[in-house]
């Protein structure tokens, strides 16, 4: 087994690390824009990793409920909705200036639940995880409060693959930039944190649906009211209140019956 699992981790370490590299060399060559780039080439290799093993429902693609999935992405879209037109009264009510444009507001969805949201869920929820949990199959009987089995492959890649990757975020040697600050390893803490939430939510649903909603909620609440306000703090504010009433709403989620 512990073949295989070196096996496994070299696969998706090696597919992390070319993503790396060239997004690294899409930034250096062309910064205006890069993001668009190299999150296209991240949906590539997540799907060209689920493809290889030839099991796209067990790799994420496929809910193990359509009705269960559908309703708690419905339920996580609408708690953060609910959250961001707050914070936009809010706003309103101080009388801060606001800059909403449709088109804006259009490209705002579009990149956080697709090129960030869709994209990070597909690699790693869907690829990355699935793989390393064929291998390390150690079971966990509780996750935070609550009891539900999850997989020591889902710790692996919250921990390794998907939460201190983020430090290399601020990192780009062919740019001479190396920088990790105390920002940087906060980020890095959270994604942690919520690289195990998603995951757990992964193995829950057995797809990426409703991961892919609570991520690209997060990402699009935090960073796109902060350029909708002006206000980054505000922004951050409003998206932590959604993860923790999220948070309440877990014990449901993970005991609800998959039907």
């Amino acid at each position: 087994m512990r073949g295989e699992q070196l096996k496994a981790l070299a696969e998706v370490t090696a597919a992390e690390a070319c993503f790396l590299v060239a997004a690294w060399w899409m930034q250096a060559a062309r910064p205006e824009g890069y993001g668009w780039y190299s999150k296209s080439f991240m949906i590539l290799l997540g799907f060209l990793g689920i493809l290889a093993h030839g099991r796209p429902g067990s790799y994420g693609l496929k809910p193990r409920s359509w009705r269960f999935s559908a309703k708690w992405t419905a339920m996580t879209v609408s708690l953060f909705a609910l959250a961001y037109l707050v914070a936009l009264l809010g706003a309103a009510i101080a009388g801060m200036h606001m800059s909403l444009k449709p088109v804006e507001l259009l490209e705002y969805i579009l990149w956080y639940y697709v090129f960030v949201g869709f994209s990070e869920e597909l690699f790693f929820r869907g690829y990355v995880q699935s793989r390393l949990n064929e291998v390390f199959t150690r079971r966990y009987r509780s996750f935070l409060w609550v009891r539900f089995e999850w997989t020591q492959g889902t710790l692996v890649t919250a921990v390794f693959l998907f939460g201190l990757p983020h430090l290399l975020v601020w990192i780009n040697p062919f740019m001479g930039v190396f920088r990790v600050t105390g920002v940087a390893l906060a980020v890095a803490a959270s994604a942690v944190f919520m690289g195990l939430v998603l995951g757990v939510l992964r193995e829950k649903t057995g797809c990426i649906l409703l991961s892919t909603a609570l991520h690209g909620s997060m990402t699009f609440t935090t960073f796109s009211l902060s350029k909708v306000i002006g206000a980054t703090a505000l922004g951050g504010v409003a998206a932590a209140a959604a993860v923790f009433a999220f948070l309440a709403l877990l014990e449901r989620i993970l005991s609800d019956p998959l039907h």
